[in-house]
């Protein structure tokens, strides 16, 4: 077998579609067919099954680790050209939904800023797709929000985030200051859908509830549950990083927990002993200069808040 056979099989494994595969590798799909054909002759076993139009079990194992063979391959190309060689080209990274709008806007422009030699590729996955990612090679990095085991992938901490409730102003919570965790009900709380580790997260700070509410929904967008906050009722609890996108308007919805803890940490992904390694964990670093920066902006936004409010009061008074 040949390193480009072993190409040109993760390429079909990942794009299941021999049209799509032949186009990312130059190919034509004839052409493609018969290489992929070769190695199956060679290996004495079915990679693809072109019936259903997706890789067989042995497969999927033996593209993971034809990934593993071609990092190696680009390892000791970089080795040949010097370190600076790690910081060009493909890097992938699996990002969570309640992450990803809120800090890649912010992040990418640094990250392209300071390795123009990169190409980013963004996925936006939840935590077990991530993972898989990760473990099957397919993926150099990942941002998520529980710390995670696998074989062959370290889980390294970021940064620790506060929830903070979003109330609709018909709600009878939304006119205390601070709310505490037991005070906020189930039954009254839109919740992201099943699969998201903030889901889990939500339901562990709750109070449950025997009681159904009237309209049953579950999202996989934060952006949706504040909108069903606004026009339907009840509340949501957001995690901190969402805050950022929030006019000075809906930024009155929002109550702080008391006593404080409820949150999570915010962790990377990396495969140990990736060629993308260093990289990623340059990516981590950078993720904690956005969360600094937005942090600090947060705060400000809240004294200038707060300040108007002081004066609106004294007017009134």
């Amino acid at each position: 077998m040949t390193l480009e056979q072993m190409r040109y099989l993760v390429a079909l494994v990942e794009e299941r579609s021999f049209t799509r595969a032949a186009e990312r590798v130059y190919l034509t799909q004839p052409a493609l067919s018969v290489q992929i054909r070769k190695l199956e002759e060679e290996l004495g076993v079915k990679l693809f099954d072109r019936r259903q139009g997706k890789p067989t079990e042995v497969g999927e194992r033996v593209a993971a680790q034809a990934r593993r063979v071609l990092e190696e391959v680009a390892r000791v190309k970089a080795i040949a050209r010097g370190e600076e060689g790690v910081f060009q080209g493909p890097f992938r990274v699996g990002v969570i939904p309640t992450l990803a709008p809120y800090l890649l806007p912010r992040l990418l422009p640094r990250l392209l800023e300071r390795y123009p030699g990169l190409e980013v590729s963004v996925e936006e996955e939840l935590t077990p797709a991530i993972l898989q990612g990760l473990v099957e090679g397919r993926l150099d990095a990942g941002l998520v929000g529980t710390e995670e085991r696998a074989p062959g992938v370290q889980s390294l901490p970021l940064f620790s985030e506060e929830f903070l409730a979003y109330i609709s102003p018909g709600h009878p919570l939304y006119a205390k200051e601070s709310l505490h965790p037991l005070e906020i009900p189930l039954k009254d709380t839109w919740i992201l859908s099943e699969g998201h580790c903030f889901r889990d997260q939500v339901l562990s700070v709750c109070r449950p509830s025997l009681e159904r509410r009237r309209v049953e929904f579950q999202s996989g967008d934060l952006e949706t549950l504040i909108l069903l906050v606004e026009e339907v009722g009840g509340l949501t609890l957001l995690p901190e990083v969402a805050l950022w996108t929030l006019p000075r308007a809906k930024r009155l919805h929002l109550r702080p927990l008391s006593p404080p803890g409820a949150g999570r940490t915010v962790y990377l992904l990396v495969r140990e002993g990736s060629l993308k390694a260093p990289v990623a964990r340059a990516l981590g670093e950078e993720v904690k200069g956005v969360f600094r920066e937005l942090r600090l902006k947060g705060r400000e936004r809240k004294s200038v808040m707060m300040g108007a409010e002081v004066r609106h009061g004294e007017a009134r008074g």
